[in-house]
């Protein structure tokens, strides 16, 4: 598991760029990571816009990937007490290709 919420857009897109030099042709990316809704939720994740997934984003970066899934949805998760309630999310599974 890795997480990149917190990671400035500089930051990710190295992430990316090893997660898909590392990842072997045929392995699958899951990921799950807030969209920009989740700022009028304040129910988690970091406070910063540019750390929120879009689903043009993520097609950006994830170039060589299949994306075999990807939604945004939103959630009532409780995930400790720093992430709790309503939740706007994007699920991504991917495939390198």
């Amino acid at each position: 598991m890795i997480f990149l919420q917190f990671a400035d857009p500089l930051a990710r897109a190295r992430l990316f760029t090893n997660i898909r030099n590392s990842l072997k042709l045929g392995g699958i990316l899951i990921l799950q990571g807030y969209t920009p809704k989740q700022l009028e939720y304040k129910t988690g994740g970091p406070p910063h816009l540019s750390h929120m997934y879009t689903e043009s984003l993520l097609r950006e970066e994830l170039v060589g990937f299949d994306m075999q899934i990807i939604r945004e949805y939103e959630a009532d998760l409780n995930e400790g007490s720093k992430h709790v309630g309503q939740s706007a999310l994007l699920g991504l599974v991917a495939q390198r290709i």
